[in-house]
């Protein structure tokens, strides 16, 4: 919906009149113009962002929507129109309610979420300088459909930039181009080998793991042990005992005590005693924790969350003896490191 300047100021008027804290609103919109052009289903559907009376970017109810074999002078003479429509346009003041309604996938497409939205449509974008210029560039789904991002070098020869005394036929031609771009970029990719996870834990809640990168590694699921929740097994050759384990799962042996002296103790019953023992703060990602312990048998480092008074999350990796595969150690610490960071919890 079009919201009028006098309706527009009135709303933010009203806001900082009933605000408590003094918020000052945000009452003008400047350059760099933007537009969000997305192609899919057969259609373009023009999409102006603009600032809000709170400062952010929000995209705008849809301008237009165009059958995607538009030609490139119709397509460059609506990026022009709409550049003149954000330029007179006010900040804005809509309600959640008054976005909901001017929702484009919604009132446009077939798309039921925004994740089903990402995967059929590809987007391009279009900015409008103050000094006149224009870029226009692709952009690149992110993993898992969670949306959009930009392309990272500033060099890339499908980000386009062109004088202020381009046409609507080069503006929309390099439209065409950067949606060819991105939809190249997206049949490229090919499917991750190694996708994360989810795992359920005693206390409801849901961890996103992502697997170890390394094709020696087998994903051991639970290993059959009910302490463990998820686990992968080290097999430097196929038909070979496995090197090391990296595996998530409670710390029943500690008994929900983080103390140096308790895991030191619980360890050494289970491995020996220990040539290097070490239990510090860590805050690496989720975890609070890091015990680490070193002999002849095994290299352990564990990283450790209370989640609540009867569960210990446990994020661990264990390398048999390590004295004769330092090598390995090394390449599987790194690894390991980055497999217990990635852990999150989802929601």
């Amino acid at each position: 919906m079009d919201i009028s300047y006098e309706e527009a100021m009135r709303r933010i008027d009203e806001y900082e009149k009933y605000d408590t804290r003094g918020y000052k609103c945000c009452r003008e919109t400047r350059f760099p113009f933007d537009i969000y052009l997305y192609r899919g289903e057969g259609k373009i559907i023009v999409v102006p962002v603009t600032k809000s009376m709170f400062w952010h970017r929000r995209e705008l109810a849809a301008y237009c929507c165009l059958n995607d074999s538009e030609n490139a002078i119709n397509i460059g003479k609506i990026i022009s129109e709409v550049f003149e429509y954000l330029k007179k346009s006010p900040v804005d003041t809509r309600t959640i309610e008054e976005c909901n309604a001017d929702n484009y996938i919604v009132n446009y497409t077939t798309c039921k979420t925004y994740k089903s939205f990402v995967k059929k449509y590809s987007l391009c974008f279009a900015i409008l300088k103050e000094d006149g210029t224009y870029t226009i560039s692709p952009s690149e789904r992110l993993n898992n459909y969670r949306g959009y991002g930009g392309l990272d070098d500033p060099n890339d020869p499908f980000r386009f930039k062109l004088p202020k005394e381009a046409s609507d036929e080069e503006i929309g031609n390099a439209v065409i181009a950067a949606f060819n771009r991105s939809d190249e970029l997206e049949r490229a990719k090919k499917p991750d080998p190694y996708p994360p996870v989810e795992v359920e834990l005693l206390s409801d809640q849901k961890l996103e793991v992502y697997p170890p990168r390394d094709r020696h590694f087998s994903d051991s699921d639970d290993c059959g042990a009910a302490e463990l929740y998820k686990g992968y097994g080290y097999f430097p050759k196929e038909g070979a005992d496995s090197s090391a384990e990296f595996y998530l799962g409670i710390a029943a042996e500690l008994d929900c005590d983080m103390s140096e002296d308790n895991i030191r103790k619980a360890w050494e019953e289970q491995y020996g005693k220990a040539q290097f023992f070490e239990v510090k703060p860590s805050e690496h990602g989720i975890f609070k924790l890091r015990a680490e312990m070193k002999n002849k048998s095994v290299h352990r480092i564990s990283y450790l969350l209370q989640i609540d008074k009867s569960e210990l999350l446990d994020c661990t990796m264990e390398l048999h003896k390590p004295n004769t595969r330092k090598k390995l150690d090394e390449k599987l610490t790194e690894m390991f490191e980055e497999f217990a960071r990635k852990c999150s919890f989802k929601g």
